[in-house]
This record gives structure tokens, C-alpha cells and sequence, in this order.
């Protein structure tokens, strides 16, 4: 007779823990990938350095010296990353028509809708 309220209490707790487990599992997902999606912002880059440079308690002369360097900065960090995703694009593109020369007229149909998308920013 003791058995039954163990066991119902043990399976209980257990399957507390496997909720929590995916919670957390799901959480930390939507958690992490809104952060990546926050750090492609450049604006975030600007306010991450302000924030570090701060902490050296800048006069206004070197506050102004400071902005201006790191606007310069981040363009040509933006202009890097378009190179870079440019370059990058441009060996998907290659490569995805490498891949359409050996297929068929019905693997064709298929592969179309497997192809992936050209960024944005590139368009």
C-alpha cells in the first residue's frame, strides 16, 4: 500500500524535471538566437564600445575623438563583412552549380526549391 503513493510521487517529480529540462532546452534556443541576431546589429557594436570606453571616464574632447574613430571603425568593419559575404555567396553559387549540372530534369524541380536564398544585403 506504501508502494503506490512512492511511486506516483517519484514519477511525478520526475516528469517535473524532463518539463523543466525542455523548457530550459527551449528557452535557452530563443534566448541565444535572439542575442546572435542582437550582435549583427551594428548600432549594438557603437553601444557595446561606448559602454567599455566609459569606464574610462573620458573627457568631451576624447568622448567626440572616441565616437568618431568608432564610426569609422564599424563602417569599415560593415564593409569587411559585405566582402566577406560577397566572397562567401559567390562559392554557394559556384557550388550549387556544379551540383545543378549532374542532375536531372525531375532532381532539377526538387533541387529549385533546396537552393538557398541570397542574402539580403546582397540583392
Amino acid at each position: 500500500m506504501m508502494r503506490r503513493p512512492k511511486l506516483k510521487a517519484v514519477v511525478l517529480i520526475a516528469l517535473l524535471v524532463l518539463v523543466s529540462m525542455g523548457t530550459g532546452v527551449f528557452l535557452g534556443i530563443g534566448f541565444s538566437a535572439a542575442i546572435a541576431k542582437k550582435k549583427e546589429n551594428p548600432f549594438f557594436w557603437k553601444q557595446t564600445v561606448r559602454k567599455q570606453l566609459d569606464k574610462l571616464h573620458p573627457t568631451a574632447e576624447q568622448r567626440k575623438k572616441f565616437e568618431a574613430r568608432t564610426e569609422s571603425a564599424v563602417q569599415e568593419l560593415l564593409t569587411i563583412r559585405k566582402d566577406a559575404v560577397g566572397q562567401v555567396w559567390s562559392v554557394v553559387e559556384r557550388a550549387v552549380g556544379d551540383v545543378d549540372k549532374e542532375l536531372t530534369a525531375e532532381q532539377r524541380v526538387k533541387f529549385k526549391a533546396l537552393k538557398p536564398k541570397k542574402p539580403a544585403e546582397l540583392k
